[in-house]
């Protein structure tokens, strides 16, 4: 992570469902400042700042006014890429690709994630959760039917930088990647008939371990331009790994619609707890709506920056990601893969490539060895 200027960082009060104070650190006005420099630990920490709760809208005493739409004001001149419903399954593809290439860009985020019913007995819903900030969308890859974006975290006046998550688009998958619970994914064969016409959407974590992959077909009808997965496993989201137990997975289905404003990632969540004997209990339902607003008033200069220094690095750790898939179809991730120990040793390699160290290939396959398994193997160093 490349050197930077102080951060400055504030405290707010929240409250949790039990009626507990606590305290949650946010960026945004009122600033106290707590250091001189951010550490990286603590910048990795602003990756998940943004779908904390408390740092946009839960505080110890209600808000007065009405709630803020959740859907942003349409602009009137909007032009989608495809106005009609393509005719052929090669024009079908053609809008499919200019549909994913428009998630490129310039935004301001803004994450809602609201529990709507709680499902297992005794089960009290959580607080609502509201966030936001700035975020760069490049394609890192496009050879066609395979499509790359890498998400870039921009913050403040400070243009604190933050590589955040990736997504990997494929046309007609042959297999994809499964989470099956507690850090397991398998690699899973997928049927022709299911990927005829159809995109896989891979999700990746800031360090590029994998998160969770769905597949679904494009619509392009009534003005609309969307894509929808499955239902499919995910780990526990990052606004929630450091602050719940009860829950080990979620079940989603996750759909993407380009706006005139934009795009939007909408997610229909249920939270599992997965139990020893191998059964799960549905706790609570949970609707996301992630939010991506296109902005030109903002300078994603020093994300840009970022990328250009550390790109090498980045490319090299998603190639030796793909051969240990390559090697080990089924394989462990430990702790979970949002877990900050192995998340902090290969962004601490990526700051010193940024500083215009050398980082030997036998570096990263250390981390490997620490943090991941194949199927059924203990780790290196004992699981945490």
């Amino acid at each position: 992570m490349r050197p930077l200027p102080a951060r400055k960082l504030h405290v707010r009060p929240t409250q949790d469902r039990d009626g507990r104070v606590g305290s949650t650190w946010c960026a945004g006005s009122s600033p106290r400042k707590i250091h001189s420099r951010p550490s990286l630990a603590a910048l990795l920490a602003v990756a998940a700042v943004l779908t904390l709760p408390g740092c946009a809208a839960y505080a110890t005493k209600p808000a007065k006014e009405a709630p803020k739409p959740l859907a942003e004001a349409a602009p009137a001149n909007y032009v989608p890429p495809c106005a009609q419903t393509p005719a052929t399954p090669e024009a079908a593809f053609d809008c499919d690709r200019k549909s994913i290439l428009a998630m490129a860009g310039e935004f301001r985020v803004r994450f809602a994630f609201d529990e709507t019913a709680a499902l297992a007995p005794g089960y009290a819903p959580h607080a609502p959760q509201r966030s936001g900030g700035t975020e760069l969308v490049e394609v890192i890859a496009d050879t066609g039917e395979r499509i790359s974006l890498q998400h870039i975290l921009v913050l403040g006046k400070d243009h604190t930088v933050v590589k955040h998550w990736r997504q990997d688009w494929q046309y007609q998958p042959k297999q994809m990647l499964r989470f099956r619970g507690l850090g397991r994914f398998d690699t899973q064969a997928v049927a022709e008939a299911d990927a005829r016409g159809a995109w896989s959407q891979t999700v990746y974590e800031v360090d590029d371990a994998p998160r969770y992959a769905g597949l679904g077909r494009w619509v392009h009808a009534n003005g609309e331009n969307v894509w929808e997965s499955e239902r499919v496993w995910r780990p526990l989201p990052r606004r929630e790994y450091t602050k719940r137990s009860d829950y080990q997975a979620l079940e989603v289905i996750n759909r993407h619609a380009l706006t005139p404003a934009g795009w939007i990632h909408e997610q229909d969540n249920t939270k599992l707890a997965l139990k020893p004997d191998g059964s799960t209990q549905a706790l609570a339902r949970e609707r996301g709506i992630n939010s991506y607003t296109r902005i030109t008033d903002y300078d994603f200069g020093a994300g840009r920056d970022y990328w250009k220094k550390t790109a090498a690095f980045w490319s090299e750790l998603r190639e030796e990601w793909a051969r240990y898939e390559a090697a080990h179809p089924n394989f462990t991730t430990s702790p979970e893969p949002n877990g900050e120990p192995r998340i902090e040793k290969f962004f601490a390699l990526a700051e010193r490539v940024e500083k215009g160290e050398a980082v030997a290939p036998t570096e990263l396959r250390a981390v490997f060895e620490e943090y991941v398994r194949p199927a059924g193997a203990k780790l290196a160093a004992s699981d945490r």
